[in-house]
């Protein structure tokens, strides 16, 4: 039995709506892979200069992950301080200060339900703490993947006192561009700011929480014109708070 006039027409129809699916499907792929191309959790950027001062490419991020951030370093007054020439800025983006905001909101909620800690509230009682601890996203010289080792470096930051165990470590995950069947295996940074006795011989991925707070950057090995600069990935706590 043939296909009548109506069927025919009606599968017609069903064919193109297909095909546009499978072009809105591709296009949203292109441009996915397109956003990708900045901040990709332990990837690298494409590019890995920029004219811009660390500040200024901070400004221009198009994905406005650093606005909040940067509005504090305005109100500290310490925008030369992350411009500072020959340094390596690992900047913390807007996520991480949201998480701060919300675990002293829950701290604050232990006595009272309804307190809230808000980013008005850090700038009006803690902006001079803030622009102290920035200092500890700050070592005070140019951190390439050639100085470091997959143990992992000991660097002083820019605060006084306070340490940093940067690496530069073979990852297995997936999540992080691992896939079997290729003989590469990806390299990833971390930054673990020191917060006890460091051991020795020091072993970055066997550091406890009890030592040190293990951060991963997402976005590293970027030469900005005023230095070096890496991001912590979105999951981070401001301040490194536990």
């Amino acid at each position: 039995m043939g296909i009548g006039k109506s069927e025919l027409i009606k599968i017609k129809k069903e064919m193109k709506n297909i095909i546009k699916l499978l072009i809105v499907i591709a296009v949203a792929n292109i441009i996915l892979a397109s956003c990708k191309k900045d901040y990709i959790i332990g990837g690298k950027l494409e590019s890995t200069t920029t004219n811009l001062t660390t500040y200024d490419y901070l400004k221009n991020n198009r994905f406005k992950m650093f606005d909040t951030l940067l509005m504090l370093v305005d109100k500290a007054g310490i925008k030369d301080v992350i411009n500072q020439q020959g340094i390596t800025f690992y900047a913390p983006t807007d996520f991480s200060i949201d998480n701060y905001l919300e675990k002293r909101s829950k701290e604050a909620q232990v006595k009272n339900p309804y307190a809230a800690y808000t980013i008005d509230s850090l700038i009006k009682y803690d902006l001079g703490g803030f622009a102290d601890s920035i200092k500890m996203y700050i070592i005070p010289k140019p951190i390439t993947y050639a100085s470091l080792t997959s143990n992992g470096v000991v660097l002083n930051t820019a605060m006084s006192g306070v340490q940093a165990v940067v690496s530069y470590e073979q990852t297995t995950d997936p999540n992080l561009g691992y896939n079997p069947v290729v003989n590469y295996i990806p390299q990833v940074e971390y930054y673990s700011l020191v917060i006890g006795p460091l051991p020795s011989p020091v072993v970055s991925v066997k550091l406890s929480d009890s030592v040190a707070v293990r951060t991963l950057c997402q976005t590293t090995g970027l030469t900005t014109a005023t230095g070096q600069l890496n991001v912590l990935n979105n999951g981070h706590t401001l301040y490194f708070k536990p």
